[in-house]
């Protein structure tokens, strides 16, 4: 068989892009469409350059590597130019059937759209919706159309069950919000995913009355593949190499597009138990996974390794932050210099976010604080660091 070309799809920010969206998915899944490619237009989330990114890196109207791939997924590029991931129908059809299994009453739901169509998580939502056969209601700012408001949450017209996937920063404005959070509480499953949800956050929702699941996945695994610490059916994880993560199951893809020496690197065996190993350090806890950090965030300060994302950990626990990265650019003398950008609820907690790092963490760990009004997001909802690097290195 002769192998198929990549069709992109340019989306569109709203619900033009959705409609693009969707429309390819159903061709491809019933098996007469071609895979394809979600290109992001430029919006107020999305550059030109990021847009032109993506397309180079899903590589259009080139032959797919594996004959049943769906969608060519670009990733985050949070800490890196994008790659495109070759996710397969049985990857996606796996996705969305674990989660059924794990969640009950998931299958009946319709699910609100908040996140941009063109990441793997805004994406899953549309695929849940037309697997199941259930309506799919989309918020005004998906794509970047507008801005996140949580007052067009409560305009949506959902009267039957429903679910909805939300980055940290989402359900951090949510809860801001009586109205917005009474509104999320008759949810049936809200994913929140992306990035770390910090502790504090998680606690606040689930006493709100909010059915709150924390995912971890990436597109690489076709999105969250653990919830809440507990692998999805049919996901296995293994911890090698002194607490890297291995993922293993039906919802790994089938490799990067056009990179066969990453993919080796990367991808290991055959579906539907093919292995990805990822840049993250694990650990278990009560039988429920807890992730520590990334393996490429541990750098030397004075001698001393620092784990970022511990330093990060800390500076969130702090009273008075409510979002919070951190962040290390090279330096001659010190090796490297520590930089936390924090956005504040209570501009008083500042003075003592660097000394409880010191506190927990020892002196080589204590940051540059910096307050800043919002931390620059990527379309996919998470934290743009090598823009924050761009910041720190003329902090």
């Amino acid at each position: 068989m002769a192998a198929l070309p990549l069709r992109a799809v340019d989306v569109a920010p709203g619900p033009a892009g959705i409609e693009a969206a969707r429309s390819a998915l159903v061709a491809r899944m019933d098996g007469d469409g071609a895979p394809f490619a979600l290109i992001p237009q430029p919006s107020r989330h999305v550059t030109e350059d990021y847009a032109r990114m993506v397309r180079a890196c899903v590589r259009p109207d080139e032959p797919v590597e594996d004959d049943d791939t769906a969608l060519v997924a670009a990733t985050s590029g949070s800490t890196g130019a994008p790659r495109g991931v070759l996710v397969t129908r049985a990857n996606l059809r796996s996705a969305v059937e674990a989660a059924w299994e794990h969640i009950p009453g998931l299958q009946a739901c319709s699910w609100v759209l908040a996140l941009p169509v063109t990441s793997i998580g805004g994406f899953g939502a549309i695929v849940r919706a037309t697997l199941a056969g259930t309506a799919l209601h989309a918020l005004p700012s998906v794509g970047g159309a507008a801005a996140f408001r949580v007052e067009d949450l409560l305009s949506l017209d959902v009267t039957e069950p429903f679910a909805i996937s939300i980055v940290p920063t989402q359900l951090a404005d949510i809860l801001e919000s009586p109205a917005a959070t009474e509104w999320l509480s008759r949810a049936t499953t809200v994913l929140v995913g992306a990035a770390a949800t910090p502790e504090a956050l998680a606690t606040r929702a689930r006493e709100s009355g909010i059915s709150l699941v924390t995912t971890y996945g990436m597109t690489e695994t076709t999105g969250g593949c653990v919830y809440d610490g507990v692998p999805l059916p049919g996901v296995r994880i293994d911890l090698v190499d002194d607490g890297r993560i291995d993922i293993i199951g039906p919802q790994v893809a089938a490799g990067y597009r056009g990179l066969p020496r990453e993919t080796a690197e990367s991808f290991a065996g055959t579906a539907p138990a093919r292995r990805f190993r990822t840049a993250d350090h694990g650990e278990w806890r009560d039988g429920r996974l807890s992730i520590a950090g990334r393996v490429d965030d541990v750098v030397t300060v004075h001698g001393v390794n620092v784990a970022l994302g511990a330093v990060e950990s800390v500076v969130r626990s702090e009273f008075g932050v409510r979002e919070a990265a951190v962040v290390a650019v090279p330096d001659v003398r010190q090796g490297h210099r520590l930089v936390a950008f924090v956005v504040m609820t209570d501009p008083a907690g500042v003075a003592a976010i660097a000394p409880l790092v010191v506190e927990r963490l020892g002196g080589a760990a204590r940051p540059e604080v910096v307050t800043v009004d919002t931390l620059p997001m990527l379309p996919s909802g998470k934290i743009d660091r090598l823009a924050l690097r761009t910041l720190a290195q003329g902090a």
